[in-house]
């Protein structure tokens, strides 16, 4: 009753506790602890992002999991730094670019109050044919043979994207993908249909 929302400004959060017991016996089997909290979202085509039914204009950036030196072997406390370091500087969210970050990654958004922007791994590499230190790849492959286990994949990932982090009073967007439009323009078509069945899918493994 009367739970506290979350919110930047207030990152109220509450803790269930589960534990397995067996019920003959009092055998304690198992017990696990996750945080969670209270909040509401809406997006809207005329008037932006609401928040606890309060209209909100973001503020922030892109932030990758990995970091110079360390690659991917980042440690929760360098998470929380970088966290820390976007709320100082006064901004209230962040876009985990360009793939599912640690789950620890949202905790501490949670923790902090930092909105978070979870985005699945579906990105191209920083343009179409021009020279750059990634080479150029089309985001959606252009070999037939290699797009049935591509959207395998990435369906993969998405699902388990949102199944991980769905508790998350942090997470206000689910992102599909990252700058697809890096695609050749033979298969701009497929990438388009793709992304339909994409939206499908998030929409089924998070029908709120």
């Amino acid at each position: 009753k009367n739970a506290k929302r979350w919110s930047p400004e207030t990152p109220n959060l509450y803790r269930a506790e589960t534990t397995v017991v067996d019920a003959k016996t009092s055998l304690f089997y198992d017990r696990f602890s996750d945080q969670f909290g209270f909040r509401t979202i809406k997006w809207t085509a005329d008037k932006g992002f609401f928040l606890n039914g309060e209209n909100r204009y973001f503020h922030g950036a892109n932030v990758h999991q990995d970091r110079a030196g360390w690659g991917d072997a980042v440690t929760h406390a360098g998470f929380e730094r970088d966290i820390r370091y976007m709320k100082e500087a006064g901004f209230d969210i962040i876009r985990g670019s360009h793939y599912p970050h640690h789950p620890v990654f949202a905790e501490l958004c949670d923790r902090i109050g930092m909105m978070f922007w979870c985005e699945n791994c579906f990105w191209g590499t920083t343009g179409m044919g021009g020279p750059n230190i990634w080479g150029g790849a089309s985001a959606y492959p252009v070999e037939e043979a290699d797009q049935i286990p591509f959207e395998e994949s990435v369906i993969h990932t998405l699902r388990d994207m949102i199944r991980i982090n769905r508790n998350h009073p942090s997470i206000v967007c689910w992102s599909l993908c990252n700058e697809v439009f890096f695609s050749d323009g033979r298969v701009m078509p497929k990438v388009r249909d793709f992304l339909r069945r994409l939206t499908k899918i998030a929409h089924e493994a998070d029908p709120t």
